[in-house]
């Protein structure tokens, strides 16, 4: 029998989003295990190839709802930031005392709060160009 994963968003009451972090950061500890492994120095893939991994399979699952849950408090949302950092740091191969800024630059990646902020200008601006067509 098939399954369908579908990505989820967790509500709480009070709308503070912290279990939906916490399931967030689970599920994204899981795929860097995955991706630690295919990071290998001797036989692993090379940067881009761990850059293009991390893309599709990490940040894919931070960007998800982001226009939702990111008015949250902003050291709620500070959960996820080790996990880019972590992530980055594999694809790489820094060293753990690497700051956040230099992994996001050298991998042209811009900070969570930064990519949070873009998705939901492009929202609005998409969601006020179809309301104008009508």
């Amino acid at each position: 029998m098939c399954s369908l994963v579908v990505e989820r968003l967790v509500f709480d009451r009070k709308l503070t989003f912290v279990p939906h972090l916490r399931y967030l950061k689970t599920k994204c500890l899981k795929t860097i295990n995955l991706l630690r492994v295919v990071a290998h120095t001797s036989w692993g893939g090379d940067q881009q190839t761990l850059l293009h991994l991390y893309r599709s399979l990490i940040k894919s699952k931070l960007d998800y709802g982001c226009i939702v849950y990111g008015s949250t408090r902003n050291s709620y949302l500070r959960m996820l930031e080790p996990i880019q950092n972590h992530a980055l740091r594999l694809c790489l191969g820094a060293f753990r005392t690497s700051p956040a800024s230099s992994l996001c630059a050298e991998a042209n990646e811009p900070p969570l709060y930064l990519r949070r902020k873009r998705l939901s200008l492009q929202y609005v601006v998409k969601i006020s160009l179809c309301s104008m067509t009508f």
